[in-house]
């Protein structure tokens, strides 16, 4: 399906804008590995918005290429192996933070829409509160089922009739309308 639709503005301030604006905004797992190939320069952690880590990939990256090019070749090997290390966690970090920041922009975006009014009593989160009360009603509506006793065909009865009963009434039945038939 093509994503021609992201691009429409239908104006207005109705769900479907917020979600198009959400969308718009949400950051993208793949984006954020695509830049982790380039982890020395740190853009995945500024795309990420944390950008005191990408500034000190920066630093750390300049560190060892200053390190190799001055002669210090254990330390600037030891920080490029730091380095690659960061670079590693960052795998399983970036779907940690891709998962907290597109949670935070989906609860700014719903909270904070003024047309878009709470229900009452909503604490976002679902409560069992009056549940009893609803499954009672909901045991007695039986929606197309006639309670045990309670259906006038069954002649009171506790049960359904059983298969051998069934057949018995339906053979009395048929012999009731073929007796009452005039000859």
């Amino acid at each position: 399906m093509s994503d021609a639709w992201k691009n429409l503005d239908l104006e207005g301030d109705g769900l479907q804008a917020a979600n198009m604006k959400l969308v718009q905004q949400m950051k993208k797992r793949r984006q954020a590995y695509i830049l982790l190939a380039f982890f020395p320069l740190g853009l995945h952690r500024d795309y990420l918005e944390d950008v005191r880590a990408g500034w000190l990939y920066r630093i750390a990256s300049v560190a060892v290429i200053a390190g190799y090019w001055l002669g210090y070749i254990w330390p600037a090997a030891l920080l490029t192996i730091l380095i690659a290390g960061f670079a590693l966690y960052d795998i399983r970090w970036i779907e940690d933070r891709v998962a907290a920041i597109n949670k935070a922009l989906r609860i700014q975006t719903y909270k904070t829409k003024p047309t878009a009014q709470m229900p009452q009593g909503f604490r976002g989160r679902y409560t069992d509160e009056g549940l009893d009360d609803y499954l009672r009603i909901k045991e007695q509506e039986r929606g197309g089922h006639v309670a045990p006793g309670k259906d006038p065909a069954l002649n009171s009865r506790s049960r359904a009739p059983s298969f051998a009963e069934q057949e018995a009434m339906l053979k009395a039945l048929t012999k009731s309308k073929t007796d009452s038939k005039p000859d």
